[in-house]
């Protein structure tokens, strides 16, 4: 008996030595990995591709904790040869977090087949977030600010914060090919510019083959966002407000408010042939700053009205301008799939055109529910 205990508790120490050291057979070191953490596509002046990466420097004697490559290369694997010929370590693509497309790269129709081997290779992720770079993507690979985290991390807190603010959508790679599939809507990504620092412009929209066509401000890509989803974070706007003033003054008639509540509703029907949204927005706002003389607890009904006003004039150029493009990246195009689906299989090869002519109406409502804590 005591024989076959003492060969248990062999055998289970056995165990536990090869579970330990099962995972260590083919350990690799940081110092021979380059981590590629962010990835570029643009074009040089002869408009042939450039793929640029950047990856963090595990070394105590390096200067410079990131290094940055860019190679002319018609494919992303090919250029992945290109720069195990350049790094000192074996390149791993696994880990990366921004995908930097140039404008440049984003007019020609085709580009979105680069992207393959991003969805193809299982190793890849998927989770990284899609930029559109307003201007050269060098300019933002080669920034090295002094007073920020690694640019890696500044630009993935960057894009989510300002998605999360609503001055900007958030498009994952995952959410990008989505997007450039589904014939129901067409995509949009986060548009940067390189100036002093580094900024969120807005929004950059692409047409229904992936090619750039124009982009949205800060204040359109917010008003964008209300029509895609309703009120999901914390979201600003500031308005013009039609009252009577001095025309000497230094401050113009504007009223700032954060939505506390923002609702979206979607009415969809089909009138002669020609698609017709209805798309309601009621809204609870409460007024963070007014630049103009006006007590708006005697007169919350009047500034509610014009704020509705100033919304639907901001609301219908934003659909106009939306409609002139051809794009959709409100995604109308799936109420149209879900409310009328045999109208819709007539006209799904073609939505851009279809949306282009459809008759689209935006009815904000709006409740004053605050006007803060000092009159």
């Amino acid at each position: 008996m005591q024989t076959v205990k003492r060969w248990v508790r062999l055998a289970a120490a056995l165990a536990t030595i090869v579970a330990a050291t099962a995972g260590c057979y083919d350990r690799t070191e940081l110092e021979d990995i380059t981590i590629a953490l962010m990835m570029g596509i643009d074009l040089d002046e002869h408009d042939e591709p450039i793929v640029y990466m950047s990856s963090p420097v595990f070394s105590k004697e390096a200067k410079r904790k990131t290094e940055e490559f860019g190679v002319k290369s018609t494919t992303i694997r090919q250029a992945r040869g290109r720069f195990d010929a350049m790094v000192t370590a074996l390149t791993k693509g696994g880990k990366i977090q921004e995908v930097l497309i140039g404008k440049r790269v984003l007019q020609h129709p085709d580009w979105f087949q680069m992207l393959d081997v991003m969805y193809r290779d299982a190793k890849m992720t998927v989770n990284a977030r899609v930029i559109a770079v307003d201007g050269k993507v060098s300019d933002i690979i080669g920034y090295y600010p002094e007073n920020k985290p690694r640019l890696s991390l500044h630009l993935v807190k960057l894009t989510d914060t300002a998605s999360r603010r609503n001055i900007t959508v958030k498009t994952t790679l995952q959410e990008f090919h989505r997007q450039m599939h589904d014939k129901g809507m067409t995509a949009s990504v986060t548009e940067m510019v390189k100036r002093r620092e580094i900024e969120v412009k807005g929004t950059a929209l692409l047409d229904d083959r992936g090619r750039y066509v124009t982009s949205l401000g800060i204040q359109e890509s917010t008003l964008l966002q209300l029509l895609r989803r309703g009120l999901q974070h914390e979201m600003s706007l500031t308005l013009p407000i039609p009252v009577d003033t001095p025309n000497e003054r230094l401050m113009k008639n504007r009223v700032s408010f954060f939505v506390k509540k923002g609702k979206v509703r979607v009415r969809t029907s089909v009138r002669e042939g020609r698609f017709v949204f209805d798309i309601r927005l009621d809204m609870n706002v409460a007024v963070s700053e007014r630049m103009f003389r006006f007590e708006i607890k005697k007169n919350a009904k009047s500034l509610e009205t014009m704020v509705r006003d100033e919304l639907g004039k901001q609301f219908a150029s934003l659909v106009r301008k939306l409609q002139t493009n051809r794009v959709d990246p409100i995604g109308l195009g799936l109420y149209a799939r879900a409310y009328q689906y045999r109208e819709w299989k007539k006209v799904e090869d073609r939505w851009s055109e279809t949306f282009a002519e459809a008759d689209i109406r935006v009815t904000p409502v709006v409740s004053i529910v605050g006007d803060g804590i000092m009159e």
